[in-house]
């Protein structure tokens, strides 16, 4: 038992590495948890386990991505979102050994938002450290995402109001409620600062001994802001507060996201997997984008491992905040939380399920009895869990660091490793070989289909060129190179044909090419009223010159 409350007392340490975004970083904590299980297995004659909807929330969502490996579109990255959120089943596993030790977690984290804030801060006077801490100048903390790092702070200052009004600590927590009310400033998140506003008045309306505190704190933070503005710290953040075309370009995006994530759930009820989404979506958006999350945590386990799991956790949340028993800042948390993880991608960070964790009201924990046969299931896993998570972490390790080749070594199942070769490719047989690799396991992947396309044109095979040529189109029709290329690989063909006093084939390649203003036409008409509010608006209109070409190569063939 000791062994988990030191783990759990100690999961804190695990904010401080980019939130655990990336599955290398998964993969070592789920051997540290594992180990940490293991030590409690043996030690103790029982365990305590939580035998209500978060148990079954919890592990559907862990077990999801590696069953979804089975229907999934790209079936090795599948296993590597199993390796990434196998730790959130763990950690709960932990913390039910430990529940009295949850408290003290969660009072501790203010301590880290503020220390992690006031790192940020001293980093970002660093050029050689600002890019750790600073996304397009807005601190981003340790999570190198801004708004996760605004949620997590907002998470911190209400702890600390709730903190003052249990009368423990005033004025540190006073500190700490000015810390995170600035990182939130310098965050320049929008959405956290709408909820923390609401949130805030909403708790100093229900506790009035937490007033005067709220009115210093005010009065703090609006000192500090103008001083901030007044050094020229705060110059991008107002600006990001404006209603210019840029900023709302970024709610419109969000819309147009859902709006077609919705259609690939309706699609695909049982999720396709991890990074399902990302290689699909271009088959099916309605505007110009390529990301790899839908900006909506609900969303996105829907499309990632179907409908059920993701109402399962959104569900247990729920249950938790409309419960009478749970503490008022618990389920206020929760809201807040859940709230902002239908705007933004919050839930791909294993510190914010830990958080998650952390507030829910477990029902039911039962005691049960250590058997041999747990201990050596638990063995076995251990082996097995902790072979696969070498090979995809060392992997993914590799990938973000810019080794594509030493990536797919430790694991052939990385297929954007394989992309990142793809692009690096030095010849045409190369380029082919990683194309087929590729596509064995993934068939929506446009660039394939597009060096495949390159490989036939440099054989002579014109027939197979343009096969490849309109697949890779039709996978990603709002790639205007695509088009562009595709047109002056046919008009150099027709030259060659009209050489070869082959006069059919040229035919030929002319009528493809008179059907590209046509396709893109179709792509203009299939863009919805989203896809023109924002900043990347498709190309759907072919130049001058194109045009002209095209009816050059109608007077070639007459």
């Amino acid at each position: 038992m000791p062994y988990a409350v030191f783990f759990t007392d100690n999961f804190n340490i695990f904010l401080y590495s980019r939130g655990r975004l990336f599955c290398w970083t998964s993969a070592l904590l789920s051997i540290v948890l594992l180990i940490a299980i293991i030590f409690v297995l043996v030690r103790a004659d029982t365990y305590h386990i939580s035998c209500d909807l978060n148990l079954a929330a919890i592990a559907v969502l862990a077990l999801g991505y590696f069953i979804a490996g089975l229907w999934a579109v790209d079936s090795g990255m599948s296993l590597m979102g199993g390796i990434k959120f196998l730790p959130v089943c763990l950690f709960f596993f932990l913390m039910c050994q430990a529940l009295d030790q949850r408290e003290r977690l969660i009072c501790f984290l203010p301590v880290m938002g503020s220390l992690m804030t006031i790192i940020s801060i001293v980093m970002r006077q660093i050029p050689q450290l600002r890019t750790y801490v600073v996304v397009a100048r807005r601190l981003a903390g340790f999570f190198q995402y801004p708004n996760t790092y605004a949620l997590f702070m907002l998470i911190c200052l209400l702890i600390s109001l709730f903190q003052i009004d249990m009368k423990k600590a005033d004025w540190q927590a006073v500190i700490h409620i000015v810390i995170a009310l600035l990182g939130i400033y310098l965050s320049g998140s929008r959405t956290v600062m709408v909820l923390a506003a609401c949130t805030v008045l909403l708790v100093l309306i229900l506790k009035k001994e937490l007033r005067k505190y709220g009115i210093l704190c005010l009065l703090v933070f609006v000192i500090l802001m103008t001083v901030l503005v007044f050094c020229g710290y705060g110059d991008g953040i107002i600006s990001r507060m404006l209603p210019t075309a840029k900023n709302s370009s970024t709610f419109w995006g969000r819309l147009l996201y859902a709006q077609d994530a919705v259609k690939m759930i309706v699609a695909h009820p049982f999720g396709m997997g991890y990074y399902g989404y990302y290689f699909v979506q271009q088959e099916i958006q309605t505007g110009v984008y390529s990301v790899v999350n839908v900006h909506n945590g609900l969303l996105q386990i829907m499309l990632d491992i179907g409908v059920l799991p993701a109402l399962l956790l959104y569900g247990a949340i729920i249950r938790s905040i409309i419960s009478n028993k749970l503490f008022i800042r618990n389920r206020v948390i929760l809201a807040v939380t859940m709230l902002h993880s239908l705007f933004d991608f919050d839930l791909q960070f294993l510190a914010i399920y830990f958080i998650v964790l952390l507030f829910l009201e477990l029902r039911n924990v039962k005691e049960i009895k250590t058997s041999m046969s747990a201990k050596a299931s638990a063995g076995i896993i251990l082996i097995i869990t902790s072979v696969l998570s070498v090979m995809v972490g060392i992997s993914d390790y590799f990938y973000i660091n810019g080794k594509p080749k030493q990536a797919t070594r430790f694991y052939d199942g990385n297929t954007m490793a394989k992309i990142d070769l793809l692009n690096q490719a030095a010849n045409e047989e190369e380029m082919e070989r990683l194309a087929d690799s590729i596509l064995e396991s993934n068939s929506h992947v446009s660039v394939a289909y597009s060096a495949k396309a390159r490989a036939e044109f440099s054989k002579g095979d014109v027939e197979k060129f343009i096969k490849y040529k309109l697949t890779a189109i039709r996978l990603a029709p709002y790639q205007y190179d695509e088009y562009t290329d595709y047109l002056d690989s046919l008009a150099y063909c027709t030259e060659l044909y009209l050489q070869g006093n082959d006069m059919k084939s040229a035919g030929f390649c002319v009528k493809m090419a008179e059907e590209v203003p046509d396709m893109l036409e179709n792509v203009k008409k299939k863009t919805s009223s989203f896809g023109w509010k924002i900043v990347d608006r498709p190309e759907v209109t072919l130049s001058e010159d194109d045009l002209k070409l095209i009816e050059e190569m109608r007077g070639w063939v007459r």
